[in-house]
């Protein structure tokens, strides 16, 4: 069975804004920054809330009107504190499984979003809850998803061999695909629901269970049967029965 606590651990947003402070220049800079890292720390810990702005200047030991300096009001620095972690998150993932085979591609680029969303979390649970609302909060979550599904969609053209008139359908499939998989994952993160407690303790068999599932909606075929011989020995115990024979 694949070590489930294997590879680097995923990085932390919060870890990032703190590498943005200790290398801003000036004053004003480092002061912006304070803010944001503030803002970022308080909807990792607490969840978004109206009193925010008053509850980071508490935290920082500012006054509101030097908060105001910076942001014309909350929605300013609570959505670039989010669109930045979507940012964040999709350069995080580039290059993540370079040079595999399609399902360890698959596979291990399902694992790492595991991974990222759970180091993350708050800021995920965030980041999914307002995005819903269609507002500026959205703008980030919108644009990661429409980069990453326009990925996708390239990625199942090129690797079935399509027609590039395919690609509308591509796009159909992608945003299936990974709407499931962010449903899905929300739902293992943060509800407590009793049929998938046990799956929170094993963070691979989460993604080959994603990941057996996308496979065969973009190849339509059995993963092991296009694997190298170490399958079994690799991924048994993580893939579920019914989806691999």
């Amino acid at each position: 069975m694949a070590d489930e606590t294997d590879g680097p651990k995923p990085a932390s947003y919060i870890e990032q804004l703190e590498a943005q402070l200790a290398a801003a220049g000036s004053a004003r800079a480092q002061t912006r920054a304070r803010i944001l890292l503030g803002v970022a720390q308080l909807l990792d810990s607490d969840g978004y809330q109206d009193a925010i702005v008053r509850h980071v200047c508490e935290r920082l030991g500012i006054s509101r009107g030097a908060f105001y300096q910076y942001f014309e009001n909350r929605t300013d620095a609570v959505a670039e504190v989010l669109n930045g972690f979507c940012r964040f998150v999709f350069e995080m993932s580039v290059g993540v499984a370079r040079g595999k085979s399609d399902f360890e591609r698959i596979n291990e680029v399902t694992y790492f979003y595991l991974q990222i969303y759970q180091r993350n979390k708050g800021l995920f649970a965030v980041q999914y809850k307002l995005a819903r609302e269609k507002s500026v909060y959205s703008e980030g979550w919108r644009e990661l998803q429409d980069k990453w599904r326009g990925r996708l969609a390239r990625y199942i053209v090129r690797v079935t061999e399509a027609d590039e008139g395919a690609l509308q359908s591509a796009l159909a499939l992608s945003y299936m695909l990974t709407s499931l998989a962010d449903d899905f994952l929300y739902r293992l993160i943060f509800e407590d629901e009793e049929q998938l407690r046990w799956l929170r303790r094993h963070p691979r068999r989460v993604a080959a269970l994603i990941s057996v599932v996308w496979y065969r909606a973009i190849f339509g075929k059995n993963p092991a049967a296009a694997l190298e011989e170490d399958f079994q020995l690799k991924y048994s115990g993580l893939l579920p029965i019914a989806l691999v024979r």
